[in-house]
């Protein structure tokens, strides 16, 4: 049998026995089963099975009679059928590829701690202002923002996007963030000494997060 062919059939998932059987029906036309195990090299005790499977692929149709036969539906039908299936199978599996890539990404985020250093406070609050451009749901600013400009250009795009910001300017937590309910923000050093460096913090802590937000809550 053609190589070529058989081996394109099994390319849009059909098994060999399928392709060699599909393809002795469309170059024979109405065969017998046996006559298809014959073409084809099909074991007898399988061509059935394998035929039963083309028919509940709806690419071959049975004709019952005695004895009963088979045909092969129109050859350019067969192909619009196998790329269709094909496109199902790739389309879910792009879906859960997906699925899976938010997966990894959310069990990589989870309890997630770096520590950044930055050289002032306007470089801290343009990393900042990045983080705050990826919340979706909320904000929690602990700190003075009037004279930081980069701060609340950021945060006033955050209340353009809907997103919900609440302020409190608490000494005791100052230039403390929480965003989403699930990252923390904070600056571990005071800018208002003099250092080579300062440092902040970015966690993905759902933890610690709840507790910075239950102390707002409680303090308000």
């Amino acid at each position: 049998m053609d190589e070529e062919t058989i081996n394109h059939f099994t390319s849009f998932g059909l098994t060999e026995y399928e392709s060699k059987a599909i393809f002795s029906l469309i170059k024979k036309g109405l065969l017998q089963a046996p006559e298809i195990s014959r073409n084809t090299g099909i074991p007898k005790t399988r061509v059935y099975d394998v035929l039963e499977k083309l028919e509940e692929k709806q690419l071959v149709i049975a004709l019952h009679g005695r004895p009963k036969k088979f045909q092969a539906i129109e050859s350019s039908k067969i192909i619009e059928k196998l790329i269709k299936e094909k496109r199902k199978e790739l389309t879910k599996i792009e879906e859960n590829a997906l699925k899976l890539k938010e997966n990894l990404f959310s069990e990589e985020q989870e309890e997630k701690e770096n520590v950044f250093k930055v050289r002032e406070l306007n470089d801290f609050d343009r990393v900042l202002g990045q983080e705050i451009l990826k919340a979706k749901k909320s904000i929690n600013v602990f700190t003075e923002t009037s004279k930081r400009s980069f701060l609340k250009e950021a945060l006033n795009k955050a209340i353009e996007k809907k997103i919900k910001v609440n302020y409190s300017e608490k000494k005791e937590i100052d230039n403390t963030f929480v965003i989403d309910e699930k990252k923390v923000i904070l600056v571990l050093d005071n800018f208002q000494k003099q250092r080579p460096f300062y440092h902040f913090a970015i966690l993905q802590n759902k933890s610690l997060a709840k507790a910075v937000l239950n102390h707002f809550n409680t303090k308000q």
